[in-house]
């Protein structure tokens, strides 16, 4: 949790400190309240008018997450899938490797029976996150 977070789960609250803390944040920031999922409680603290900054954000973020959601549901929905699941790990993660590499992680999360949504909302961030990454060679 960052400071931001820290700041809003306290009793008594500066609504006006907390807003000027809130916009002070990096977009990446933000972003990780929301995969974490303590973005409401800093929603919640902040003005009413200082409210739709991160409201706006959280439902594009929620839009995108749904939308993964979907795209997961869809793969596993699928016949080939469903057979290859039952199979051994090492022929389902060549076959995950191959078909859907950038689905990789969410997919062995269902293999292993344990997607969650946090899960979700992480994959998101990584995917909005990591992106940006530049190097130079």
């Amino acid at each position: 949790m960052n400071k931001v977070g820290k700041f809003a789960a306290n009793d008594t609250v500066d609504d006006l400190e907390l807003m000027n803390m809130v916009f002070e944040l990096p977009e990446k920031d933000k972003m990780l309240m929301w995969s974490e999922g303590y973005i409401d409680v800093v929603i919640e603290k902040l003005p009413e008018y200082a409210r739709d900054v991160l409201e706006k954000r959280k439902d594009k973020w929620e839009n995108t997450k749904a939308y993964y959601e979907k795209k997961i549901d869809e793969i596993i929905s699928q016949e080939e899938f469903k057979l290859m699941q039952k199979g051994e790990r090492k022929e389902f993660a060549f076959f995950v490797m191959e078909q859907y590499p950038e689905y990789q992680s969410l997919l062995f999360l269902v293999y292993d029976g344990n997607l969650k949504d946090d899960d979700f909302r992480k994959f998101v961030y990584r995917r909005r996150q990591g992106a940006r990454k530049k190097y130079l060679h």
